[in-house]
């Protein structure tokens, strides 16, 4: 037998439906319907008892006199009542919830429980209701607001057909609440079934019908009808919930703070026509083809509700009976036992801000077509794309959501800062009514999701039109720092040839050491990836015992170095090694390539053919590791007119530094940077034309020139900075040029990049990894040989 249960714990008539009842001798009978009432005006009492708290509900704990007053001693402190109304309206703990559900029933296989469809039924009040019934031991439960169980109830006695719209206005605490469905046929197993479904939150028509006003009124007229001058004893008296819903009162023992029994004499009902009349809801269902109305009320206050109804709508109402939303719970449980769909809900909308062309923009994470049926995870179909600036350790994030009044900024902390711009992607997971959407943030390169809480965000003082407007000025993006990154590939054997594992153990005690494969292992890049990073970090898959001999050999091949630059004719094989270690490259090295750079002219004792020199240059942008270097470099290269630069020398080395470094593009001057853009302009202009063979170290130079923008955020943007137009329109003649028939080949290696060149340049670039991808590009990355 599968057990099913149905719940609608409300707090003013707690009812449950299940399938089974229990026998006399224990044994356990399934049935069409059975239900157990958890008592008007329901209460949770704490008792002595060890287990679940001391914790009782149900009908159990309405019959108990705990918490009824002090007439009743100790055990009749008010602090061991509670109300489940009052507890469903504040911040119940889920000890409570859980003791309320298990007073009606628990141990189902399928459970539903009830929830008001109105705005004010928190995301908080749904997780806990979630918790308490897997804590009453429901192995599959579900939360389905009341106006959907109520239609489930009319879809299961006929009332109800295919594409009709349904109006459900249902009796709740402060009112009445007002909401529109549609029924949908759906496939199921072979047949079909009829569902409701759900586009939007139900509206709350606050009036004095509500049960907390009737109750109010209730309460008055038992005081009235006793003969004590003290009313505390009266607080929870039984007639209370009988007047407030319309079930004929009867006299009953109260007991009075002093110990002394009263016999309260209520009226049988109590006189409703004061109640005022509901506003007009016709505007609210215009259009439904069908109106049902639920009340948990009976006898003169249903039919006058039913009538006062009637009146505001101006038409007929289908009246359910006083059970429907537990008894249409039960059917849920059914639906849901076996698969079929039980309701298709909405989402409320949650969106955040992200940065476009031109302005930042509103971006929604929810499909606002979409319905979801119960129980399904929704995730976002597209997540908002944000991004990690360099040098940042946390960054904000801008959310609103449907049911908020005001936006909120949430702080999302990384925990270390990033060495460059890290793209994140932001979604939402959420099942209708489960609680509080999951606001998710995650970066593949960082490797780690992040969880945004809505609840711990600062509430802003703006409306969101307001936020979005202050955003149209954003600060320009700062192209992410290039880091050629490390693999075991370099490492290993292969097809092709020996890795730098057999290398360095065929070398290492070596007389002869064969530094040209050394250095040519070293800047090989199988898979995309060098055997030691541009960082100088080296996979972690590597054993000491290779980094000792790795660490010999660069001893080795220092010493080498020292005794050419006596004049002992050493090769360049060498220094080669040395440089394509990158910054893990001993400082000295660094030393020896600028004291080189000032010998050019009048010859070096190692670099002595041409095309060593780009060695000389290249070498130095790969290992340079300090700022003392780099400035030293830069004002090398700079203190050249920029018509001698050499495109693989002086501009490959200046790439590098600006492009690799953190801390190099903050050694600049305003000065320094219009003179680097100057030779920027001229290779692309001289590359108009021609083949592009000599271009690929120029797009390279001019985003890594953007990286100044981490001293001044808005330099070299278009439309701002004088000098950012002309890069702009040289890099638009280049693209043009590119174009040309005549050149497919880089064609295709440059225009894509350029066009995101051009982003970079306009502060509104995308791809963090641009850098990479012009490195990539090029036929041979780095080329010293």
């Amino acid at each position: 037998m599968k057990k099913l249960c149905g719940y609608d714990l409300n707090g003013w008539r707690d009812t449950a439906a299940r399938n089974w009842v229990i026998l006399p001798d224990g044994d356990e009978k399934e049935v069409p319907l059975a239900i157990v009432e958890g008592g008007v005006f329901g209460v949770v009492v704490e008792t002595g008892a060890k287990a679940e708290g001391g914790l009782v509900g149900g009908a159990q704990a309405a019959i108990a006199p705990h918490g009824l007053g002090t007439g009743w001693g100790t055990i009749g402190a008010s602090e061991k009542r509670f109300s489940v109304a009052e507890l469903l309206t504040g911040d119940p703990a889920v000890v409570h919830l859980t003791a309320a559900l298990k007073g009606m029933s628990s141990f189902a296989g399928f459970g539903v429980a009830s929830l008001d469809d109105h705005s004010d039924t928190s995301e908080v009040l749904q997780e806990r209701l979630l918790t308490a019934l897997r804590k009453a031991k429901i192995a599959t439960p579900l939360l389905v607001w009341r106006s959907v169980l109520a239609t489930l109830f009319a879809i299961e006695d006929g009332t109800l057909t295919e594409d009709q719209t349904v109006g459900v206005i249902s009796h709740v605490s402060d009112g009445l609440t007002v909401q529109r469905l549609r029924i949908r046929r759906e496939r199921s197993h072979g047949d079909t079934v009829l569902a409701p479904e759900r586009k939007s939150v139900g509206k709350l028509i606050r009036s004095d019908w509500g049960y907390r006003s009737l109750a109010k009124q209730a309460k008055e007229a038992v005081i009235a009808a006793s003969s004590s001058d003290r009313t505390d004893h009266l607080n929870w008296a039984r007639a209370n919930g009988r007047l407030a819903l319309g079930i004929p009162a009867e006299p009953e023992v109260v007991r009075r703070s002093n110990g002394d029994w009263e016999i309260l004499k209520p009226p049988v009902s109590m006189d409703i026509s004061r109640i005022s009349d509901l506003p007009s809801l016709s505007a609210e269902i215009a259009g439904c083809d069908v109106l049902l109305l639920e009340t948990l009320s009976h006898g003169a206050v249903r039919r006058a509700l039913h009538s006062a109804v009637t009146k505001s709508v101006g038409r007929d109402i289908h009246m359910l009976t006083e059970n429907s939303v537990a008894e249409g719970a039960l059917y849920a449980a059914q639906r849901l036992s076996k698969r079929d769909p039980v309701y298709f809900d909405f989402l409320p909308q949650i969106s955040t801000i992200v940065q476009r062309r031109g302005a930042a923009e509103n971006f929604d994470l929810v499909d606002s077509e979409e319905t979801l049926p119960a129980g399904e995870v929704y995730r976002s179909p597209k997540p908002a794309r944000l991004a990690i600036q360099a040098g940042q350790d946390r960054f904000s994030i801008f959310l609103k959501k449907e049911m908020a009044e005001l936006p909120r900024k949430a702080q999302v902390i990384i925990g270390v800062k990033v060495d460059k711009t890290i793209p994140v992607e932001l979604w939402v997971e959420q099942s209708p009514a489960s609680g509080r959407a999951k606001i998710l943030v995650q970066s593949q390169k960082l490797g780690h999701q992040f969880h945004v809480d809505w609840d711990g965000a600062s509430e802003l003082n703006q409306q969101w039109d307001e936020l979005l407007e202050g955003f149209k000025k954003p600060a320009p993006t700062i192209p992410g720092r290039l880091v050629l990154a490390c693999g075991i590939d370099a490492w290993n054997d292969s097809p092709r040839g020996d890795g730098l594992f057999t290398l360095l153990e065929k070398n290492v005690d070596r007389a002869v050491v064969d530094w040209t494969a050394l250095a040519n292992r070293l800047s090989a890049r199988p898979g995309g990836k060098y055997a030691i990073s541009s960082d100088g970090a080296i996979p972690s898959e590597v054993d000491a015992g290779s980094i000792s001999r790795l660490d010999r050999l660069v001893e080795r091949a220092l010493d080498e170095v020292r005794h050419g630059l006596k004049g002992g004719g050493t090769g360049t094989q060498s220094f080669r090694f040395l440089t394509w270690q990158f910054r893990r490259c001993p400082a000295e090295v660094s030393g020896w390539l600028l004291d080189a750079w000032d010998k050019e002219v009048r010859g070096h004792p190692i670099l002595t053919q041409g095309a060593h020199w780009k060695l000389a240059y290249q070498g130095l942008g790969r290992v340079a590791s300090n700022q003392n270097i780099e400035l030293q470099a830069i004002h090398k290269v700079l203190g050249k007119t920029i018509d001698v630069w050499k495109w693989q020398k002086e501009t490959a080395a200046m790439a590098f530094l600006l492009s690799r470094s953190e801390t190099a593009p903050r050694l600049l001057t305003r000065k320094d940077v219009e003179r680097i853009a100057k030779r920027v302009l001229r290779e692309f202009e001289e590359n108009l034309g021609s083949t592009y063979t000599r271009f690929q170290y120029a797009p390279m130079l001019l985003v890594g020139l953007l990286r100044w923008r981490v001293v001044e955020p808005f330099a070299l943007v278009e439309g701002q900075d004088p000098i950012a137009d002309k890069l702009a329109r040289s890099v638009e003649k280049t693209i043009r040029d590119l174009r040309h028939k005549d050149r497919a080949r880089p064609q295709a290696k440059y225009v894509r990049i350029l066009e995101q060149v051009l982003d970079e340049l306009r502060g509104e670039g995308s791809n963090p990894e641009l850098l990479l991808d012009i490195y990539s590009g090029s036929e041979s990355g780095d080329v010293d040989e």
